[in-house]
């Protein structure tokens, strides 16, 4: 009887104790996962944990080492369903969710990154309801296409640091899917003012935002986006790339003095540089040109055929201006003729070509520039229609002359 009492009792107490003992050893097998996992030894410790995970060893801390530890690896997927299960088993613990909030922001899973961001600020608003924290959620917000929620975190932080770039960047990427310009010249221009952000990125973002807006906007808001120019330029005087996207808006909105005005601090920059020098004095030709100043439109171009005679752009446009004056027209054709010889299928240097005869009273001469220039593919540029127009009309040729001139009329 004693000994079959003895039996019940093994039978009936050794699972507890093989319970009691399995607890113990997958304690010790946690500890070391967790020991590996600190020492950097990443695979080993996911491999560790992962089978304590597939044996059933209950606990959220082992899905978070697991997560933390496949995360690690790279493993961005298998680490975000570890995570969200420690997260569901503790909903509470601000380790598992921040943990699971890097994972998404690696995963670039934006809307979720920005609500756990929210939640960790419910949760522990003495550690997370700051200003960094804020741009960050407002930064997720912006990135999932959730303009107003982005807002509101963005507008938090810059009302407590004015001139924090992170927030300034996101915000002004805000006003812009808000098709909000004010807003966004607004804070654009503050960034621009930012000394932590040198000139090299102030043009990257610069060069990113005008291939952002849509062009009838961009003319639009010409003056915000000459002003936004000159405070980068403010802030980085010596920067020439800078410098020559000023320049390059300024010829975008038809502002030539800004057009010369950077082209002579260009040149001033450059150290004396010749082919810089070269350059910046044919913009200022071609800029005085669109003013209608032929005075010191060709005294730049005199000064470029100098430094280089064989400038076949400012030869072309030099003779073109002459031609339009009715001056030195003999000057203008012996340029015009350096210009055909260098690119003899070039349309715009054939109708200068071409013009120049005209106005020279060699229209049948003419007439031949320009059939070359309507094979090389001039008929679909107006002004050389008109000017071939003009040249049969000349000749009496009035029929193809009114052809020509509807062309240049569509």
């Amino acid at each position: 009887m004693k000994r079959l009492c003895l039996l019940l009792l093994v039978f009936f107490l050794f699972p507890a104790f093989c319970r009691a003992e399995n607890a113990a050893d997958d304690k010790g097998r946690f500890l070391d996962a967790v020991a590996l996992y600190g020492k950097a030894e990443f695979t080993a410790s996911a491999k560790v944990l992962d089978s304590l995970y597939r044996a059933g060893a209950d606990g959220d801390a082992v899905c978070y080492y697991l997560g933390l530890s496949e995360a690690a690896q790279g493993n961005l997927s298998a680490a975000q369903e570890r995570l969200e299960e420690a997260v569901s088993r503790d909903s509470l613990n601000i380790w598992y969710r921040s943990a699971l909030a890097s994972v998404y922001e690696m995963g670039e899973k934006w809307l979720s990154l920005a609500l756990t961001c929210e939640r960790l600020i419910e949760l522990d608003p003495a550690h997370f309801a700051e200003p960094y924290f804020f741009a960050k959620t407002g930064n997720a917000f912006s990135q999932a296409r959730e303009p107003v929620r982005a807002a509101s975190y963005l507008d938090k932080v810059l009302t407590v640091v004015p001139d924090m770039p992170m927030a300034l960047f996101n915000r002004a990427g805000v006003a812009l899917i808000q098709e909000d310009y004010e807003g966004f010249f607004d804070f654009a221009g503050r960034l621009m003012r930012a000394q932590e952000l040198d000139g090299d990125w102030k043009q990257n973002y610069l060069s990113s935002m005008v291939r952002a807006i849509p062009e009838p906007m961009l003319k639009e808001w010409k003056t915000q986006l000459l002003a936004l120019c000159a405070e980068a330029t403010l802030s980085h005087p010596g920067h020439l790339g800078l410098h020559a996207f000023r320049q390059t808006v300024a010829h975008f909105t038809g502002d030539y003095a800004e057009v010369i005005a950077e082209a002579e601090t260009i040149i001033s920059l450059s150290g004396g540089d010749p082919d810089t020098r070269e350059s910046m004095l044919q913009i200022i030709g071609d800029a005085y040109m669109e003013m209608g100043d032929n005075k010191r439109c060709f005294a730049a171009y005199e000064s470029v055929l100098k430094l280089n005679p064989g400038n076949i752009a400012t030869l072309n446009n030099y003779a073109y201006m002459l031609s339009l004056a009715g001056k030195q027209l003999g000057k203008a054709l012996k340029m015009s003729e350096k210009t055909i010889a260098a690119e003899p299928e070039n349309v715009t240097y054939l109708d200068t070509y071409g013009w120049i005869l005209h106005r020279m009273g060699r229209n049948a001469q003419a007439k031949e520039v320009f059939k070359k220039a309507m094979i090389c593919g001039g008929r679909q540029q107006k002004v050389i229609t008109a000017h071939y127009a003009a040249v049969l009309r000349a000749l009496g040729e009035t029929d193809l002359a009114d052809y020509y001139e509807s062309l240049s009329a569509r």
